[in-house]
């Protein structure tokens, strides 16, 4: 090859350097240096190779002159770095980036993975400057420190000799240039690497936070994963300390369905890294004597084998909750870079399967709840109705023996003696007392079922008070309580059911004289709240405790059953007198101290307004 041959075969080739320079893709890189290998300098074929820190190797990125075959099957196998450079260091250096290694007679053919001329192979060299088909020529690329991070081996020059000096010097400088862009091309790949796994990963973490349930949670965390760490198959497991038992969650691949159903003890490789919290990285799956119970795994040959990543799932609390098994081919061992991603996307992991699951729970214990809920429904319901209709069974009875009872004691059915006449007074307290107990029960139920109509009028409420509190005047005076009423005749007037609100009234002022110890002091007052009629009664009483505050108004409750069970009451009169308040278009509420005193309010709109 001639001298001007060859200077011309580097000014073609400088012409390429600024694509080479500006290319940030490796791929396409590599392109540009291997087709100007062969295109400008002489070469029949070229392999690249490019170092992986991952593995400690170096793997053919790009290879040109063999078939496409021949080229798909090599294409990503990798060399030992240090056999690789030990090899380099064996072979005479000509220059700083090139080296040569001349076959020697009877060269064994075991070191070398394809000939582009296997039949020239066995020939033997004629003259010393000729290239024999086993003869290696190394062009090496570094970084800036002088570390090797790629080489070329450039093979069957056209002219079947060996590299002249002219040609190796042409070399040396395209390889410096070229090792300046790989160089580039390698931390800007890096760089973008790092970019598109955060982005992948930022959109799996939100993703994995979509309220989902557990199954979904694990299909969106496969998916996720498998972008930025690429695998064949996925296991997800779930720990169940109590019980020393793995419970398969997830499950991609041939043997999924056999995996799903492998519940078993917390041991192998799972089992280690459950226990230890420490990441895994197997290189082949037939050579780890942990590895013994995975579904599938005995079908496999001898070079079927699969390399494993095996990743602890944590709790925000620390505590090992699963594992995620990751899979594929051997050839593609996991890398340190791609357990860096994992780890913190396995911490996410755990976070969105624990929701998953507690979202699962919650959703169990809801559909417990509603069902409960509705059991209790339909019982209050059931019991509604019971009540319902004993009220109406109970009026007539109870209307005709009122009657009899009074008539009787009128001396109607003749005389009565003094004793006798005592005993009636007795009984006909107790039925007015049941009548008007199933009257309120009926009241309820009208109420309940929105049966009950007003009969509305034009209302004093000022009145209607001060009558209520006349008819009570016995009562308080029995306890020695002091009865205030803090307003006149002034009120406006409100559109009203005129006995209703007297029920109203009727029930709280009766509930202060009760729940107020003998000597204390009832006030009844008004004002004008928000366009409405405010009337509050407020004692000096034992008051309500805070657990029992949300139950005032509730049906049958009583705050205190030693005060009312004694008389006969039930805890109804509250519900009904709010109820009776909202159908005004009005509302009821209460503020209350325990062993202080209470204070009920309730409101009626002025003037005209639709009953609810």
């Amino acid at each position: 090859m001639s001298d001007i041959v060859e200077d011309s075969s580097l000014e073609k080739a400088l012409s390429v350097t600024t694509a080479m320079m500006s290319t940030r893709d490796i791929d396409r890189l590599f392109d540009l240096i291997v087709e100007t290998i062969t295109s400008s300098f002489g070469f029949e074929g070229c392999d690249a190779y490019i170092l992986d820190n991952e593995i400690d190797e170096f793997r053919l990125i790009n290879s040109k002159g063999y078939s496409e075959e021949e080229t798909k099957q090599f294409i990503g196998t990798t060399a030992p770095k240090k056999k690789i450079l030990n090899d380099i260091e064996e072979s005479e250096r000509l220059g700083r980036f090139t080296y040569l290694y001349k076959a020697k007679p009877g060269q064994s053919l075991n070191s070398y993975y394809g000939l582009m001329h296997p039949e020239r192979a066995s020939l033997p060299r004629e003259n010393e400057d000729d290239w024999h088909e086993l003869d290696v020529l190394y062009v090496v690329f570094e970084d800036q420190n002088g570390n090797t991070i790629g080489f070329l081996e450039p093979d069957s020059p056209l002219d079947r000799k060996l590299p002249s000096k002219n040609l190796i010097i042409n070399l040396e400088i395209f390889a410096s240039l070229a090792s300046i862009a790989v160089a580039n091309a390698e931390l800007v790949d890096e760089l973008n690497t790092t970019i598109e796994n955060y982005k992948t990963l930022s959109e799996a973490m939100v993703a994995l936070q979509e309220p989902v349930d557990l199954k979904e949670t694990l299909r969106k965390l496969a998916d996720a994963l498998s972008k930025i760490v690429p695998f064949d198959e996925i296991s997800v497991y779930l720990i169940d300390w109590e019980r020393d038992l793995m419970i398969p969650a997830f499950a991609t691949g041939p043997f999924a369905e056999n995996i799903m159903a492998d519940v078993g003890p917390i041991c192998g490789l799972a089992g280690e890294v459950a226990r230890s919290g420490n990441v895994e990285m197997i290189a082949d799956s037939h050579n780890d004597p942990r590895i013994v119970s995975i579904p599938g795994l005995d079908s496999l040959g001898e070079n079927d084998g699969q390399a494993m990543m095996c990743i602890p799932l944590k709790s925000k609390a620390g505590e090992i909750t699963g594992v995620l098994d990751l899979y594929r081919d051997k050839r593609n061992k996991f890398t340190r870079h791609e357990f860096e991603i994992s780890e913190p996307f396995a911490a996410h992991s755990a976070a969105a399967i624990e929701n998953a699951k507690l979202r699962e729970e919650l959703k169990e214990n809801f559909e417990s709840v509603r069902k409960a809920y509705e059991d209790i429904k339909q019982v209050d319901q059931a019991k509604d109705s019971l009540v319902n209709t004993i009220s109406h069974e109970l009026r007539t009875p109870l209307t005709t023996i009122l009657g009899y009872l009074e008539m009787a004691s009128e001396g109607l059915y003749g005389e009565v003696p003094p004793k006798l006449k005592e005993k009636f007074s007795t009984m006909l307290g107790s039925i007015n007392r049941i009548n008007d107990l199933v009257s309120k029960m009926l009241e309820m139920s009208r109420l309940q079922d929105e049966t009950l109509s007003l009969e509305l009028e034009s209302v004093n409420l000022a009145t209607v008070a001060k009558e209520v509190v006349k008819d009570y005047e016995e009562e308080a005076a029995a306890r020695s309580h002091n009865v205030n009423v803090l307003f006149g005749n002034e009120l406006p007037v409100v559109r009203a059911d005129r006995l209703r609100m007297r029920d109203v009234l009727a029930a709280l002022v009766d509930n202060a004289i009760r729940y107020t110890k003998d000597g204390g002091t009832i006030t009844i007052g008004a004002d004008i709240l928000a366009g409405k009629v405010h009337i509050w009664v407020r004692d000096t009483g034992v008051g309500i405790a805070d657990g029992s505050k949300g139950k005032v108004f509730d049906k049958f409750f009583l705050a205190d059953a030693g005060l009312t069970r004694e008389d006969g009451r039930v805890g109804i009169g509250l519900f009904i007198s709010r109820e009776i308040i909202r159908k005004h278009g009005g509302e009821m509420w209460f503020d209350s101290r325990k062993d202080v005193g209470s204070t009920f309010h309730f409101t009626v709109p002025i003037g005209s307004v639709a009953p609810r």
